[in-house]
């Protein structure tokens, strides 16, 4: 009998996004906020680049590849230069 691999539903996706989410910003609030943007922009492009490599069958689709790529390398990379350029006190 084949293996078959888990089932990822939205549900699992979303509450996995929002876990890593809550420890960016708490991470933020406790430690430095320059690695939790930064942090937070390396999650964007790491997203951008699940979502290229994700089967369509294993994605959660509300629109199309594209735009969810585009939009995530967008934000990563704004972020990224945000939190590497602006003097945070």
């Amino acid at each position: 009998m084949p293996m078959r691999e888990p089932e990822l539903t939205p549900s699992r996706v979303a509450m996995a996004v929002l876990a890593v989410t809550i420890v960016l910003v708490t991470g933020a609030a406790v430690a430095s906020p320059r690695v939790a943007i930064v942090a937070l922009a390396v999650f964007a492009l790491a997203g951008a680049g699940a979502r290229v490599f994700a089967r369509a069958s294993r994605a959660f689709v509300v629109r199309s590849r594209t735009t969810d790529v585009s939009v995530l390398l967008v934000f990563g990379v704004v972020l990224a230069y945000l939190g590497l350029t602006t003097p945070l006190g």
